[in-house]
């Protein structure tokens, strides 16, 4: 789930108020091949909940998953994700993609 999560942490954002913040969050979502609604449904509480400082972390992660997602293990990935991100960033994303994914 964490990897169908990822692309979404394509999220490099400016400073601004939380609408161009969430606008700027969706079209990153889209930008990383995410589903229209899919991107619509999670910008809503990523950008809202995540700094701008948790954001640029997501993608840094996201640029490293990238540049050998077939050459990086699972553990690799987690390990990654422990160093590179902080509890709550991992714990907004994954509520917010799981949230979406099941309300569809």
């Amino acid at each position: 789930m964490i990897r169908f999560l990822l692309p979404l942490a394509l999220v490099a954002l400016a400073s601004g108020c939380a609408t161009t913040k969430q606008a700027q969050v969706r079209s990153a979502l889209l930008d990383a091949g995410l589903p229209e609604s899919m991107a619509i449904c999670m910008a809503e509480p990523l950008g809202r909940d995540l700094s701008v400082s948790q954001l640029k972390s997501l993608q840094r992660v996201a640029k490293l998953a990238r540049s050998s997602p077939t050459q990086m293990t699972q553990q690799q990935f987690n390990d990654l994700l422990k160093r590179d991100l902080d509890p709550e960033t991992v714990g907004v994303v994954v509520r917010a993609g799981l949230g979406c994914f099941l309300r569809g």
